[in-house]
């Protein structure tokens, strides 16, 4: 029997500090991309991180990538060779000015592909959740992320999972479907 080989992707997070894109990477993936002891104290992404999955015939590789804009020009190295984009919005807060701002180098550097997490989806309620959804959707209005998928994510320690696959999954399921 011939040896099918992986496909492989490589897809960068993007989104404002504390939006959940680590935690999210490490619920798809099973790797902690922070890395650095200074992260782990501080509780925050401060320089690259790398982790990967194979999921469904593709080797996906993950750069995750700090979220804070003291921390822009790590964002800047990370992203400048991904395929897709994760855009990580935290539902309890939407979208704020780092995600903005990394879209905006995304759309830059003609990132073609991607999704929407809205993270900490189980701390809204519906209403909350709903209008974190047409925020993300303004904002990829006109991009090619226009028509992607927006999917729910839980936050971080929080069980459930049914909308990419992987038993290590943080998604709960796509968000209503796209207007």
């Amino acid at each position: 029997m011939p040896k099918v080989e992986a496909r492989s992707v490589v897809i960068g997070t993007a989104g404002h500090i504390d939006h959940g894109k680590s935690a999210l990477v490490m619920a798809l993936t099973g790797t902690d991309p922070d890395r650095l002891k200074e992260e782990k104290a501080r509780g925050i992404t401060i320089d690259l991180g790398f982790a990967h999955a194979h999921v469904g015939g593709f080797d996906m590789a993950f750069v995750d990538v700090p979220g804070h804009e003291r921390f822009v020009k790590n964002m800047l190295a990370g992203i400048g060779g991904i395929d897709a984009v994760l855009l990580v919005i935290a539902a309890d807060e939407s979208v704020m000015p780092q995600t903005r701002e990394h879209f905006a180098i995304c759309r830059l550097l003609q990132v073609r592909a991607g999704l929407v997490a809205l993270t900490k989806s189980d701390l809204v309620d519906a209403d909350t959740l709903e209008l974190a959804r047409l925020d993300a959707r303004e904002l990829v209005a006109g991009s090619p992320l226009a028509g992607a998928p927006i999917v729910r994510a839980r936050a971080a320690g929080r069980r459930g999972c049914r909308s990419t696959g992987s038993s290590r999954c943080a998604a709960s399921g796509p968000s209503s479907p796209a207007r």
